[in-house]
């Protein structure tokens, strides 16, 4: 079964957060690579670097954990997923249109549920609750963890 893993969610496996220990369990339960686009890319390297510039972490920590991230891709288990960019925004599009005044959800919720649609995900894992609702109502199973 392929899962969508939120951003902020991917992030806890490089880092130590509040939710680290628990999705850490989670995923190693699950025994699967996880599903990993340019988007999780791009903003787990924008979130890292936003890190150092609040004083949150060191530089070499930020760099550390990218590079983690990037023996992951190497090794297979962040597996990369091609995405139709121009679908997905479409998709997005039609999320937040349908959605948004609903759930609250945000430009970059729809664009990832967009995506975990693209890659025929049946399970979305987020702790986001604007994300949680939004991929209920798209058709996502969202299971809890921790």
């Amino acid at each position: 079964m392929i899962r969508y893993y939120d951003t902020g969610l991917l992030l806890k496996l490089y880092t130590e957060e509040k939710e680290s220990d628990a999705i850490r369990a989670f995923v190693t339960e699950r025994k699967q690579p996880l599903a990993f686009t340019s988007l999780h890319l791009s903003e787990c390297v924008s979130a890292l670097r936003l890190k150092c510039f609040r004083n949150e972490c060191e530089e070499e920590q930020a760099a550390g954990a990218i590079m983690d991230i990037e023996n992951d891709i190497a090794a297979g288990v962040l597996r990369n997923v091609y995405i139709d960019w121009d679908a997905a925004w479409t998709q997005c599009r039609v999320l937040s249109d349908s959605h948004a005044a609903t759930t609250g959800c945000r430009t970059l919720d729809a664009l990832h549920v967009a995506c975990a649609r693209q890659m025929g995900a049946k399970e979305f894992i987020t702790s986001d609750d604007r994300q949680s609702k939004l991929a209920k109502k798209a058709g996502f199973r969202v299971p809890k963890f921790g």
